[in-house]
């Protein structure tokens, strides 16, 4: 039989290559001929490393590049190894109705889009890994050709003897974090070495992907450099850690077995992989609770993996992976269901084949052009320079006109929801609380969420909502769909609004400094309010915290320029955190950011607004002084202004007891959750503070500059019960330690009186009506 196998790049290594090559193996020790289709192209160098690396049958292979439909036809049986292969067999079976079409799921159910083109009715059958998988493919897609089959696990030799003690960890695995987690395990790690204090427990990270800068950076960030390895050379003795998701077998799990190790997994939303390995004694399971994954972790460090519990692991592994996954009960099985399967008669299908092919050359040269832009020297001729401008606006004009037109053809959903905090910069502020109150009383919405970096990313993920990077051509198409935009700044001048979409502006604060038409300096008023105007003219909705906020943004803004424009008084989402008075998210707040839920804590905010010009330090007080004269269950948090993120490691590193976070980290609201008393300059940090009745201390330097340059809406003077103190330690420690409740009401009602513990979800439900 001629078998003809469609894959997506079996030159990167993971389970879907390895699966694969197993399988090439046995059909070519069965006696077929087997035809490899690669999707991506290769050279021929790579493919004869490739063959030496992964064994002489390859020679036997017949190893081409996808090119369109000549590529899939004249064969007796194909196999599809991927879901995004599946439409590709409406053309083959119009084409070539004799060949049997098996197509083959790796990856999890929930990450088939509801949109993908899945082509069952061409498809004879389809295998997945477990039966509960076949079960629920079977109900989701009313397809009834489905059977599970563990794939190939010939090339795992099975140690016969166990690895007893170790305190190595390791994962191997893309690196993909919406998929695979690991971030999570970098968490863990950093609990482990700094709160529990086991320096001696090592992760080593193996494998390739987007989020590798991610890993990096987390790993600078949690000071793991000497305890987390990525990509140097694994140790024989180690426990595996799988934290994904979702996963549907987990190759890498099976190696760790079949070698004597342990794995220490998470089962996967869907609990998939607890069904398949709940019967070793080498695995035990996560929650990712990081305080209870610990001590399941310490377990294992501490427990020996005994040699009657190896010989028993090896035995349930040759009854439940070697057991009827030959590849001629797979032909069989695949062709017991394609005899069921009885099919209409095909109608011509588009040419979608080719232009599948096409697609895929195009996109992957765009992708190395763009690797290659940067290294491109800029033209140095003054004429060349011009030139260089000019074609950029008038590409920037052609871009303005195909979205104009593209814009009068698109529509909106209301199921949709596009939301920015700080263009992206962190996922925080009324923006965030408005999505989190449209997740909860909404749960069919698809909520995107922008982003500037993958920590960003990160923390929108643990809220399962999904980040688009600010300004990519994914920003753009998730924007465009969406009927529902919340920002609190400003939308990006490259988007073009729809007429059925509806943006709500939350603005980023109760404003202390004058901002736009009521700045003092003339010459920057009038700069600031010609760029502003326009973006303004956009916003359907802005809310308001009380009628002074309102007379504010008014002038401000100018927003009687916008007639059509509807003032909410329904108040700040933000705020409504504040206002419930929750304990139990108190406490999860400080495991969040402290990895720990000691009440016995008390933290001092301490959150400087910005200067302009670079500083190399935020304020005049003296913050190691400070530290020195609270008592030991006194901690300084620092929330630095995103203008001076950079200075984040000085602050870090300054004393155990003083902690700085990165600011794509960091939602101001649960810090001042968490915190015993703030302290800040003339940010506006004051008035959301108020609201929690617990001591303010302003720091007074510089005011009169401030105030001469950029200027105030009101007196700080005028603010009642706030502590005005010099940038004195003793001062200020007098303060903290004397004062522990303060009734700020007064300011609250005068300048935040629509604030509401329901207004969160006041504003979600009106929002959604529109």
């Amino acid at each position: 039989m001629h078998i003809k196998i469609l894959g997506y790049h079996i030159f990167q290594k993971g389970g879907t290559s390895r699966s694969n090559l197993n399988m090439m193996r046995a059909l070519i020790e069965a006696g077929h001929e087997v035809t490899y289709i690669n999707y991506v192209g290769f050279r021929q160098s790579h493919l004869n490393k490739f063959v030496s690396e992964s064994g002489a049958f390859l020679k036997k292979v017949n190893m081409i590049t996808f090119k369109g439909l000549k590529s899939i036809v004249d064969a007796d049986m194909l196999i599809l190894t991927r879901e995004d292969f599946f439409h590709l067999s409406r053309e083959v079976k119009y084409y070539q109705n004799h060949i049997t079409i098996l197509g083959e799921i790796h990856g999890p159910l929930n990450t088939i889009a509801e949109s993908e083109n899945l082509a069952l009715e061409t498809i004879d059958a389809v295998r997945v890994s477990t039966p509960e998988i076949a079960e629920a493919f079977k109900a989701r897609f009313e397809y009834p050709f489905v059977f599970p089959m563990y794939v190939n696990t010939n090339h795992i030799e099975l140690n016969p003897f166990p690895v007893e003690h170790t305190q190595n960890l390791m994962i191997k695995a893309r690196f993909e974090d919406q998929v695979k987690d690991i971030s999570y395990a970098l968490r863990l790690m950093r609990y482990i070495v700094h709160i529990k204090g086991e320096h001696q427990v090592h992760l080593y990270l193996q494998g390739y992907g987007p989020s590798l800068e991610l890993y990096e950076t987390l790993i600078q960030y949690y000071q793991l450099e000497t305890n987390v390895h990525i990509n140097t050379p694994i140790p024989k003795d180690y426990i595996y850690i799988s934290t994904s998701f979702y996963e549907t077998l987990g190759y890498s799990i099976l190696e760790a077995i079949g070698s004597g190790n342990r794995a220490c997994i998470y089962p996967g939303d869907d609990g998939v992989l607890a069904s398949i390995y709940k019967s070793f004694y080498a695995v035990s399971f996560m929650n990712k609770n990081l305080d209870d994954d610990y001590h399941i972790l310490k377990e294992m460090f501490e427990k020996t993996y005994s040699q009657s519990e190896r010989t028993a692991d090896v035995e349930q592994f040759k009854r439940q992976f070697s057991k009827d996954n030959s590849v001629e009960n797979l032909i069989q099985r695949t062709m017991s269901l394609a005899e069921e399967h009885h099919q209409d008669a095909i109608t011509k299908p588009q040419k979608s084949a080719n232009r599948y092919y096409y697609l895929g050359v195009i996109g992957r040269t765009i992708k190395r052009m763009k690797r290659l832009t940067p290294h491109i020297p800029k033209p140095q001729n003054n004429l060349l320079f011009k030139g260089y401008q000019k074609g950029r606006s008038v590409l920037f004009k052609v871009e303005s006109n195909i979205k104009t037109y593209r814009n009068r053809k698109r529509q909106v959903s209301a199921k949709h929801v596009f939301i920015e905090s700080f263009h992206g910069k962190n996922f925080s502020g009324d923006p965030k609380y408005i999505a989190l109150a449209v997740q909860r009383l909404y749960p069919d919405t698809h909520i995107y969420v922008s982003s500037v970096n993958a920590l960003v990313d990160m923390e929108i993920r643990s809220y399962q909502m999904t980040p688009v990077r600010f300004g990519s051509k994914a920003y753009v198409k998730a924007f465009e769909q969406c009927r529902y935009i919340v920002i609190n700044g400003n939308l990006w001048d490259r988007l073009t609004k729809h007429p059925d979409q509806k943006v709500i502006q939350t603005w980023h604060g109760f404003p202390m400094k004058r901002m736009v038409n009521d700045l003092n300096d003339s010459t920057e008023r009038m700069n600031q309010s010609k760029m502003f105007q326009p973006r303004m003219l956009k916003w359907d909705v802005v809310l308001s915290s009380s009628q002074y906020y309102e007379s504010l943004i008014t002038s401000a803004f100018n927003l009687k320029q916008h007639p059509q424009l509807v003032i909410w008084n329904d108040g700040a989402p933000r705020n409504s955190v504040l206002l419930q008075n929750d304990e139990e998210k108190r406490s999860n707040i400080q495991e969040k950011y402290l990895l720990t839920k000691d009440t016995s804590k008390r933290y001092i905010l301490f959150c400087p607004t910005w200067r302009k010009g670079e500083r190399h330090t935020v304020s005049e007080l003296d913050l190691k002084a400070l530290i020195g004269l609270l008592p030991e269950n006194y901690d300084i948090l620092v929330k630095l202004h995103p203008n001076e993120g950079h200075m984040q490691k000085v602050y870090q590193n300054m004393h155990p007891r003083i902690h700085c976070f990165d600011n794509s980290l960091v939602d101001i609201q649960e810090l001042y959750i968490i915190s015993d008393a703030l302290i800040t300059d003339y940010s506006s940090a004051i008035f959301d503070y108020a609201h929690l009745n617990r001591p303010i201390i302003v720091l007074t330097e510089d005011v009169d500059d401030y105030k001469q340059e950029v200027g105030f809406y009101f007196d700080i003077e005028s603010l009642s019960n706030i502590d005005r103190v010099a940038s004195n330690a003793k001062a200020v420690s007098d303060v903290i330690l004397n004062k522990k409740h303060v009734n700020h009401q007064s300011m609250t009602q005068q300048l935040m009186g629509y604030d509401q513990p329901q207004t969160d979800e006041q504003v979600a439900k009106r929002m959604m009506t529109l």
